[in-house]
């Protein structure tokens, strides 16, 4: 039996357009999994906030751990410079130690210790609440980091807005009667 060259062509297409889908399939599964680690995150940076603002903390104070909570989230470093080495290196050698010396320092120094890309996206709220229970969101626009052109296609805007919450008791008025 011989087959035509119609036929071969057909199975090339054929395998083309299904690669195509498995690829779109695997990109949308890979976005799918950074958007769902970006909420992991707010999530674990609104618990920071929440802990912050109920044992008394004051508004600059919050948003700094707030900030530090959501460093993952935060895009590029921008400050300090990065060098060579890796993310491994980077983070040991630059990131990690200019932690405390962020929490620890006055407003106008913290562009100069430690800033990323995507920090001023990153707000926080506490709207009023009861006096047992305090409510704490943390709000992001997550930009689409990865494939950002195919999602283009099924998605208009470049970013995803997403929100962390979290309720903890409000203990610090007991405490600072």
């Amino acid at each position: 039996m011989v087959q035509t060259r119609h036929a071969e062509g057909q199975a090339l297409i054929e395998s083309c357009i299904v690669i195509g889908l498995i690829c779109l399939l695997l990109m949308g599964i890979f976005q799918l999994a950074q958007l769902f680690m970006a909420q992991e995150i707010l999530d674990y940076a609104a618990g920071r906030g929440a802990r912050a603002k109920a044992v008394g903390f004051n508004d600059f104070m919050v948003s700094k751990t707030v900030r530090i909570g959501a460093i993952a989230n935060a895009g590029a470093l921008m400050v300090p410079e990065r060098s060579g080495g890796g993310p491994w290196a980077q983070w040991t050698r630059q990131e990690s130690p200019r932690i405390p010396h962020y929490m620890q320092s006055d407003e106008w120094e913290l562009d100069f210790i430690l800033n990323y890309a995507l920090w001023d996206t990153i707000v926080w709220s506490s709207p009023a609440s009861g006096a047992d229970i305090l409510h704490f969101e943390v709000n992001q626009a997550v930009p689409l980091m990865f494939f950002s052109n195919v999602f283009k296609a099924f998605f208009s805007a470049s970013a995803v807005p997403m929100q962390g919450v979290a309720d903890i008791e409000n203990h610090y008025p007991l405490y600072l009667q």
